[in-house]
């Protein structure tokens, strides 16, 4: 669904009383935007519509928080933030590693709900760290994500995200605060999302030392959005209703089986980008940047264990068990 396209009726309502969008005005905002990124000499991206348009969507059009979003993004996207990977590097379709990946269902999205929002399921129980590293599951996850963002329902219906901690062991457990620190700069300050809830369900004590990480970069607001639901996903359902009617059976749902899932994902991920990947045209010259663009992104500070302290929604655990 191209941004241009008219929305279906319950999208426009929802850009109108969330966003407050006007169709009439969007070509201007658009235009405007356009012309600030071909201002900006160190950045190279992707200028259609459709792209410009998530930032736009995402900060409510406020041109100034879109355009730090937008040049986060490109940073972002093109910096070794974790290991050694870039994440704008185009996806080799070819890869016998990404439809491993793809076949796992680790970030898994589900469908649109009745109100409107995407929901995700992420599994990184079904992650085998032997298989490939933690940087390239992400570099994976990063296009995921973008392909997910991209269709503009998910950026104005919002998105729930379900993360199923089943199986998980010590492993899978992210324990180096600076990754973590990179995946929420990531996620709170550059990838165009808006997240409504996310669950936490069949969480383990093995966890909450990653937790209470992320817990520590984590913006207030975020933080109220959390949800620890235990064994029992009815307590998702009582929230958000239209839940139930598209997860799929092996979480209480009435939707597809997670193997339908699975190969709807693999089959949009293919042909989303077999049409090229427009990460791939992102590129970003720090020598060019000019003093507007130089406070963009924010730094996020050494994790301190003893904020968090001891007490609280998790549980302080051995170092033996992570």
């Amino acid at each position: 669904m191209a941004a241009s396209q008219k929305l279906p009726s319950k999208y426009a309502r929802i850009a109108k009383s969330e966003l407050g969008e006007e169709p009439k005005n969007v070509p201007a905002h658009l235009e405007a935007f356009r012309r600030w990124l071909s201002s900006m000499p160190h950045l190279t991206c992707p200028d259609d519509d459709q792209f410009l348009i998530m930032f736009l969507r995402h900060c409510k059009y406020s041109h100034a928080k879109a355009q730090a979003r937008l040049d986060n993004f490109c940073t972002l996207s093109t910096m070794k933030c974790i290991g050694e990977e870039i994440w704008a590097t185009p996806v080799d379709l070819e890869s016998k590693e990404l439809r491993r990946y793809l076949d796992k269902g680790i970030h898994l999205p589900i469908g649109y709900t009745e109100d409107g929002k995407m929901v995700i399921c992420l599994r990184p129980g079904e992650w085998n760290p032997d298989e490939f590293a933690f940087p390239r599951l992400f570099y994976y996850a990063y296009k995921v994500m973008f392909m997910v963002a991209f269709d503009p329902r998910t950026i104005i219906g919002g998105s729930v995200i379900i993360i199923n901690l089943a199986n998980v062991t010590p492993n899978q457990i992210l324990k180096d605060p600076n990754v973590i620190r990179a995946l929420v700069l990531f996620s709170q300050e550059s990838i165009p999302g808006r997240v409504k809830r996310v669950f936490f369900y069949n969480e383990s004590k093995i966890i909450g030392s990653a937790l209470s990480i992320f817990l520590f970069y984590m913006k207030d607001k975020v933080k109220k959005r959390l949800q620890h639901i235990g064994s029992d996903i009815s307590q998702a359902f009582e929230v958000e209703p239209g839940l139930k009617a598209i997860l799929p059976p092996e979480y209480g749902g009435d939707g597809k089986s997670l193997a339908e899932l699975i190969k709807d994902n693999r089959r949009h991920f293919y042909e989303f980008y077999g049409q090229g990947d427009p990460t791939s045209q992102i590129k970003v010259d720090e020598s060019k940047r000019p003093v507007s663009a130089r406070a963009y992104l924010r730094e996020y500070k050494d994790y301190d264990p003893n904020v968090m302290g001891t007490s609280g929604t998790f549980i302080k655990i051995n170092q033996d068990e992570i």
